[in-house]
């Protein structure tokens, strides 16, 4: 039910820039479609799971991240599933709000001396199944003193080939209120409408493949209220501009995995592959790659490495320029770079149901990281992540 931190919150990316963690909840379902855990555990038949997940992420000398999440799962009878979860996002920290080219070079000033704030959300999702159909209709809802989001989700699965293929399509909508606590009349409403579409395989009793498409469309205010760029032109006096993006975003992003089981070697590969691209000019491709080790029956290890790599909007840039754009963004995750990210894995499972995963990871992204290099004022970004659940099947 609860996966791992979007890319957005742990690595800055920009598909992942503060969209409503309400609307991604949604889409999860459809995006994590049975690409089924092999082999298969074994043990008594489940009819509900009871979960909590603590996610932590520490940027080097920035941002602090804490997120409790409390989850659940409960089918009742055999045609129907609840699932529901609530969390918490604790965010303290130093945040880069200002980029500025006073020295002769574009940097960013840390101007926030602290930022604490929280953030409030949850979902319910409510499953039918009608012989080989599920239908599935989700709400979500996220708080937080200046960000406030709604929204809802459909959708439908066919099982074929005696559930060999899966076909999924799926709809969401979120309604989004953007503030700003220092400035009350920055901020605005942003709506965004998302459709999925996508396949499971069974290609053999130890390998499976999925691909899903998702086209995404936004409406409305979409940049940053906190951050500016602060311009000393070589003629002309210093100038202080906030961030101004376009007010529309049409994405479309392909995810496509794989999962072949080794009995012999006891291990299952996972591989997977993303490509996103939008018409701000940003296209990123994300590669990861796995191996689920089981150690014993009960206990497994899943060392993974993660390549990311995006070119930048066509409306970044470190400093304003002349004359001054009408569009502009000094936020250094619409810049092009790219990224590495090493994490393992530790899984537990107990005859009685329990089970324990444990996550460390690291996050290093960089210009040298970009094929053909990066843009050249993008400051090496360096973060921790760790997610440890506790979960228990009935």
């Amino acid at each position: 039910m609860v996966a791992a931190p979007s890319e957005g919150a742990a690595v800055g990316a920009t598909e992942g820039e503060k969209k409503s963690g309400a609307l991604a909840a949604l889409m999860t379902s459809a995006l994590a479609l049975p690409v089924l855990a092999l082999p298969v555990r074994a043990g008594v038949a489940e009819v509900g799971e009871v979960g909590f997940t603590l996610l932590g992420y520490q940027e080097r000398g920035l941002i602090k991240i804490t997120e409790p999440i409390a989850w659940t799962r409960l089918r009742l009878g055999e045609d129907w599933e609840v699932r529901a979860s609530a969390l918490i996002d604790i965010i303290t920290g130093a945040s880069p709000e200002l980029v500025t080219n006073v020295t002769g070079q574009p940097v960013r000033t840390i101007t926030g001396a602290s930022v604490s704030e929280r953030r409030k959300a949850g979902d319910v999702k409510v499953t039918r199944r009608v012989r080989d159909f599920t239908f599935s209709a989700s709400r979500a809802v996220s708080n937080e003193e200046d960000y406030h989001s709604r929204a809802f989700g459909l959708e439908a699965t066919l099982d074929l080939d005696q559930k060999l293929t899966t076909l999924v399509a799926a709809f969401g909508k979120s309604n989004d209120r953007i503030s700003s606590v220092d400035d009350e009349l920055v901020g605005g409403r942003r709506d965004t409408k998302e459709y999925l579409a996508g396949l499971t395989r069974v290609l053999s009793p130890v390998a499976l493949v999925q691909s899903t498409l998702q086209w995404s469309r936004g409406r409305g205010f979409f940049s940053d209220p906190y951050k500016k760029t602060f311009d000393f032109p070589p003629d002309g006096l210093p100038v202080l501009a906030p961030d101004s993006r376009p007010d529309r975003r049409d994405m479309l992003a392909w995810l496509t995995r794989y999962r072949h089981h080794f009995p012999a070697r006891h291990g299952t590969l996972q591989a997977e592959y993303r490509y996103f691209r939008d018409d701000w000019g940003v296209r990123s491709h994300a590669l990861e790659a796995a191996w689920e080790r089981e150690v014993s029956e009960r206990f497994a290890l899943r060392p993974a490495l993660r390549y990311y790599t995006q070119s930048q909007a066509f409306f970044y840039s470190p400093v304003l320029g002349t004359p001054r754009p009408e569009l502009q963004s000094s936020d250094q995750r619409l810049s092009a770079f790219g990224g590495l990210s090493p994490s393992l894995r530790a899984i537990w499972r107990f005859e009685s149901g329990l089970a324990i995963e444990a996550t460390a990871g690291y996050v290093y992204n960089d210009k040298g990281l970009r094929p053909g290099g990066g843009e050249k004022t993008f400051e090496t970004l360096r973060a921790y992540f760790g997610i440890a659940t506790l979960s228990k099947a009935f």
